[in-house]
């Protein structure tokens, strides 16, 4: 019998935190799901744990490939799928145990939905919580739908989501069908190849979210700023694509290359870059003049001259 749900599973040595991951997708209620866990070359024990898994798990499937990156790793994944829906989780994040089911009972009964996700909890190396995501954007948070466990469909899904990127990869749901008529992931892309999707599958459909934290996101310590820069580049390629084969109103322009801006004054700021960081927290301003803005610009200036 089909599943309801593929859940997809990128593993690259991650045998300290893919059991806790596992288990989360293990303990979804009123779901029947197939686990494909797709390992990208991991060196640190982790296949030969999810091989012993496999004997316990008959719905979770393996699948081995010499080291290519996630991107390649979850396409090839979702050609496996054979649920209609597929929902993706990273090795070291985990769920709550009604996410898939709320998930899937809103897009089931909302067939024009390509895309559904859910708010998340930033979670320290000792699961203690840190913020949840949507809180830190005042473009997206309403503060009455706070501890709601609703779905409801995105006003201007794709405009939004070009200048306030909401979405964790681990909350998200597709339409498998909707995910392969945009070629799933693009492998191209050196990094942000999720946002890219994204903001196609808003372009293909309806987006829904809901308020409710489904998922917990682990903040690794040795995590790597040198990626970031590459990823705001490949937001910066993805952007002016993206508006240059679509339709989008000059404000949503001026907000997304506001975000953009902001996104280098981050990253100037945290490498110790006091001018370069200046600049762009000045263009963010000039584009979209809004109190985030306005708190980093005077925060370089004072930094500036300290």
């Amino acid at each position: 019998m089909k599943p309801d749900i593929s859940v997809i599973i990128p593993n690259y040595n991650c045998k300290a935190y893919i059991g806790k991951a596992l288990a989360s997708v293990i303990k979804q209620t009123n779901v029947d799901v197939e686990i494909i866990v797709i390992d990208d070359g991991s060196t640190d024990g982790s296949v030969e744990w999810l091989e012993k898994a496999q004997q316990t798990y008959q719905q979770l499937m393996l699948i081995k490939q010499a080291q290519c990156g996630v991107v390649a790793a979850r396409n090839k994944a979702i050609t496996h799928a054979k649920a209609d829906y597929v929902a993706f989780l990273d090795a070291d994040d985990y769920w709550s145990e009604d996410k898939l089911s709320n998930q899937l009972a809103f897009m089931k009964s909302n067939p024009t939905c390509t895309l559904s996700f859910t708010n998340y909890m930033h979670v320290d190396e000792q699961y203690e919580q840190i913020i949840d995501c949507f809180s830190y954007w005042p473009e997206f948070y309403k503060k009455p739908l706070e501890g709601s466990t609703h779905y409801q469909l995105l006003n201007k899904g794709q405009d939004l989501l070009l200048y306030a990127n909401v979405i964790g990869t681990s909350t998200v749901m597709v339409d498998k069908s909707a995910i392969i008529n945009i070629d799933c992931f693009d492998g191209k892309l050196k990094s942000a190849s999720d946002w890219d999707c994204w903001l196609k599958l808003a372009s293909a459909g309806e987006v829904a979210y809901t308020y409710q934290c489904a998922m917990n996101y682990l903040m690794r310590s040795d995590s790597i700023t040198s990626n970031r820069i590459k990823r705001i580049d490949a937001m910066k390629l993805i952007l002016n694509r993206f508006i240059n084969n679509n339709k989008v109103s000059w404000l949503t322009q001026l907000k997304a290359g506001a975000r953009l801006n902001e996104c280098y004054g981050e990253y100037h700021r945290e490498m110790g870059q006091k001018i370069p960081a200046l600049v762009s927290a000045t263009k963010a301003f000039m584009l979209y003049p809004h109190k985030r803005n306005l708190r980093h610009l005077l925060h370089d200036l004072k930094n500036l001259t300290a």
